[in-house]
């Protein structure tokens, strides 16, 4: 669909910002919870969108230059966010025009990787993106949260003050995320914010209590969580040893007046259902967590490691971005990549959606071979693909950007 040619596209300017943000919020049926004021120190102007009919903003979008961990190391990355298009003006051509245009600029400022969080999940996978890594939401009764082997604590759990909370506890969630692929790592800028949320200064039920694991005088791990209706809810939980882990989350089971704990967000290859005694217990369902565009092909495959020496030649297929659709030789290694156009037969056909699953680790190709969404050329193409692009550990996002 083509998007209405009376309708205005282009950057922000700063005096256009606060009603951006008042309007992105009303299309999002919500209430704008954060001063724009605040806000706009941390956002480029540059790298925004917005859509104008007859001057009224109805549309926008804005992209974060950060950093994301892949595997064996960092990769630059343009975080979209902010995605909207008024209820008044939909099935236009706005958000199609928006994200075509937000892809191309990202391709000409040198970004080989986007990714999203999509409020829904259908609506992305049109633009090239694919899930790029998947959470876990549990829930357990605290009559059934005990142990399968005995647990005793060498150390100690300790409140921890809000005005406290940027001390210690980002570089506890850095070194127990550090070398996890698909890991943002959240700025100072939002430690300081929740550290200021107004509900650590209202009384009465409710608001997130902060919880540190301390062993030596050493913080090891920190939950934070918050209680209500006879749930405790775990929002964050982060442990760099196994003696942390497992005394917070003893602790998160053992709060009096709970009956059940619930836990948002967490790795698909977390250890604890592996601690319980009776693990069927554990309600647990997955969930998309965030979504990968690969911008750039060949840059991409060259940003990550790979766990065996091999050879491909995968044939992607793009019909958004065209420098991407076409064959590329990928000579990878546990040291680095090349990768470069081929004239050669490929041993693999693949999507760039369903690529951008595979980045990371989230999926194997040989899984995606039986969804229908890769084609195998050379026999036994997909055991090595799966070899090369193995993770040692699955991709996890618990913050977002």
């Amino acid at each position: 669909m083509t998007m209405d040619p009376m309708l205005e596209m282009r950057s922000l300017v700063p005096e256009e910002f606060a009603e951006w943000c008042r309007v992105e919020s009303r299309a999002h049926s919500n209430r704008l919870n954060a001063d724009p004021a605040e806000l706009l120190p941390h956002f480029d102007l540059d790298r925004s969108i917005a859509v104008f009919d007859n001057g009224n903003i109805v549309g926008g979008s804005h992209s974060h230059l950060l950093e994301i961990s892949t595997p064996g190391g960092m990769a630059s990355i343009a975080g979209v966010a902010n995605v909207y298009v008024l209820p008044t003006h939909t099935r236009r051509g706005i958000l199609t025009r928006m994200m075509r245009h937000q892809l191309n600029d990202i391709h000409e400022r040198g970004e080989p990787l986007s990714a999203l969080f999509a409020t829904e999940s259908v609506i992305y996978g049109r633009f090239g993106y694919g899930v790029g890594s998947v959470h876990e939401r549990w829930t357990i009764e605290r009559a059934y949260s005990a142990y399968a082997r005995r647990y005793e604590s060498p150390g100690q759990i300790t409140f921890v003050e809000p005005e406290d909370i940027t001390r210690d506890i980002p570089e506890v969630s850095r070194r127990c995320t550090e070398g996890r692929p698909g890991v943002f790592q959240k700025p100072m800028y939002r430690w300081e914010r929740e550290s200021r949320a107004p509900e650590h200064r209202q009384g009465g039920q409710g608001g997130t209590f902060y919880v540190a694991y301390e062993e030596d005088g050493r913080m090891d791990g920190y939950a934070a969580y918050r209680t209500g209706g006879g749930t405790l809810t775990v929002n964050e939980l982060m442990a760099t040893t196994r003696e942390a882990a497992t005394a917070l989350w003893r602790y998160c089971f053992d709060v009096d007046l709970m009956a059940n704990t619930e836990a948002l967000k967490r790795p698909v290859d977390d250890p604890l259902p592996w601690m319980l005694a009776d693990p069927r217990r554990l309600q647990r369902s997955a969930r998309d967590g965030m979504w990968l565009r690969v911008v750039d092909a060949r840059a991409a495959l060259e940003q990550r490691l790979y766990m065996e020496n091999d050879r491909l030649v995968i044939e992607i297929r793009d019909d958004v971005c065209p420098w991407n659709d076409g064959q590329f030789e990928l000579e990878a290694s546990p040291e680095g990549a090349t990768c470069r156009p081929a004239n050669s037969s490929p041993d693999l056909t693949i999507g760039v959606s369903a690529l951008a699953s595979t980045y990371l680790g989230a999926v194997g190709y040989s899984t995606l071979h039986g969804a229908g969404l890769v084609e195998e050329h050379t026999p036994g193409a997909l055991l090595r693909a799966d070899r090369m692009f193995a993770s040692n550990q699955k991709p996890w996002t618990p913050h977002n950007f």
